[in-house]
């Protein structure tokens, strides 16, 4: 019986990871609470049990350990920087930078895992029964009307996703998205190169993110180029009633752009931005401050004043503690003075703000290895949403190497292998790969919660095992 049970994880144990984790953001929502998720601390066991399984197991010990011990190594020096500077509140640090890791100790794990085609399959299928069990769960939410908005009442549906992962969840969506159109393309059956990408449509526009949205163009190009370039490259037969349903679909998308939940959260920031507001009160008072330098603007108190009453309005309801922590002086100094109203309405760039100004006190080996998260506080409305930015704070000057370049280790990979065999490379499942990582890589920073979110980054981690794999070269491990 024993013998059995081992024998059937081998050969479905990764499938079933993966498949679990759209049944784990169900349970975070059914469970969540002011500290953590049920589902949070399963995350947390498995990616403390996969490497401790693996170096029991003794695959590629020294590799692993490697890579563990540089991760320790910089955790490390971080949380002692931490208490050199007066730490706040380190096991909240500790406990977010173990989010951050679990993507490249994954990562690490799954290069180590996925050894054969076998295995690679099983990765495969487990992220398509993941989009399967995803749609279930959205229509679940639907039909019990238990799910959450996106923005609001009438302003994109994310179904069971906590407040938190409302935004996050769409780079989940777009990666699974991106699975299930490609092998729809792939297949010889007409009516699911219609079916999915119309499934993959509708759950995008209804979601009501620019991640989905504006991601079901650049997915639908994509795979329309990779449908018709079949035959020039591989020789293979050419998807040409795929790439026409793709083709329309886009033009269905743009055709019904201005009934979706995207359109009316556009329209609502663009009358705001639009207004011009801080120009008109200072043309009542006589100042056309359009002809202003920063450091004319700066030096009169009459549009300090009005610029202080605005920014306040402003800033004040994404962020109340920034203008009492920082003053006046350096808000003015980091925006210079700028009446562009759409950046000073985006809470991003607000909470970019506050990040900035916490890191232009910090010293140098704090820059070299980042501050401390709890800087931030404990409440989440200053974390940042971009997650480079956040990387690049949080984690410092090294930190930001090291992750980046752990990543580009494996785009270099991609690189070689396509320059050593072009035409061997070119299909559809690796084609899925590189997209959907450059496609990842690109919401990390325009959507964010990518690399800090563990539902979500797992599915990079995941990738990137399989990049691992089907860049190896003959008789190399991954």
């Amino acid at each position: 019986m024993e013998n059995k049970a081992n024998s059937w994880l081998r050969e479905h144990g990764l499938t079933l990871l993966i498949a679990l984790q759209p049944l784990l953001d169900a349970l975070a929502f059914w469970t969540a609470n002011e500290r953590a998720t049920p589902a949070g601390y399963i995350r947390l066991v498995f990616m403390v049990a996969l490497p401790l399984w693996l170096l029991i197991k003794g695959r590629e010990r020294k590799k692993l350990l490697l890579a563990l011990g540089v991760m320790a190594a910089f955790s490390l020096l971080h949380l002692l920087n931490a208490f050199r500077v007066g730490a706040i509140a380190p096991v909240f640090d500790a406990s977010y930078l173990a989010k951050v890791l679990q993507m490249p100790v994954l990562a690490v794990c799954f290069v180590i895992l996925i050894r054969d085609e076998q295995t690679k399959e099983q990765a495969f299928r487990g992220i398509l029964l993941a989009g399967g069990i995803t749609l279930t769960l959205i229509l679940l939410a639907r039909i019990t009307g238990t799910g959450n908005v996106t923005y609001g009442e009438g302003l994109g549906y994310s179904g069971w996703v906590i407040d938190d992962n409302r935004t996050a969840n769409s780079i989940l969506l777009v990666t699974l998205g991106s699975f299930a159109v490609a092998r729809a393309v792939r297949s010889e059956s007409k009516l699911w190169q219609l079916l999915v990408p119309c499934v993959v449509t509708a759950v995008y526009l209804t979601n009501g993110t620019k991640a989905c949205y504006f991601s079901l163009y650049g997915m639908f190009a994509a795979y329309a180029v990779y449908a018709l370039l079949r035959r020039p490259i591989r020789g293979e037969k050419v998807r040409a009633f795929a790439a026409l349903v793709l083709a329309l679909l886009m033009g269905f998308a743009t055709v019904i752009y201005p009934y979706t939940p995207r359109y009316k959260v556009s329209a609502s920031i663009q009358k705001a931005a639009e207004s011009g507001e801080i120009e008109a009160a200072l043309l009542e008072r006589g100042i056309d401050v359009t002809t202003m330098s920063f450091e004319e603007r700066f030096a009169d108190p009459v549009v300090r004043e009005v610029f202080y009453t605005y920014y306040l309005s402003y800033f004040d309801y994404v962020i109340p503690d920034l203008f009492p922590r920082f003053g006046v002086d350096r808000i003015f100094t980091y925006w210079r003075m700028t009446t562009d109203v759409d950046r000073l309405i985006d809470t991003r760039q607000i909470k970019i703000c506050y990040s900035a100004l916490v890191w232009e006190d910090c010293d140098f080996l704090t820059r070299l290895v980042g501050f401390e998260v709890s800087e931030l506080g404990f409440d989440g409305i200053r974390d940042l949403e971009n997650d480079w930015p956040a990387l690049f704070y949080y984690y410092g000057y090294l930190g930001c190497a090291l992750y980046g370049g752990f990543i580009l280790y494996f785009v270099w990979r991609v690189l070689r292998r396509l320059r050593e065999d072009f035409a061997g490379s070119f299909t559809a499942e690796n084609y899925a790969l590189l997209f959907t990582l450059l496609l990842q890589l690109g919401l990390a920073q325009f959507s964010g919660a990518l690399i800090r979110r563990p539902n979500v980054n797992i599915y990079l981690a995941l990738i990137l095992g399989l990049i691992g794999f089907a860049t190896r070269r003959e008789g190399e491990r991954a």
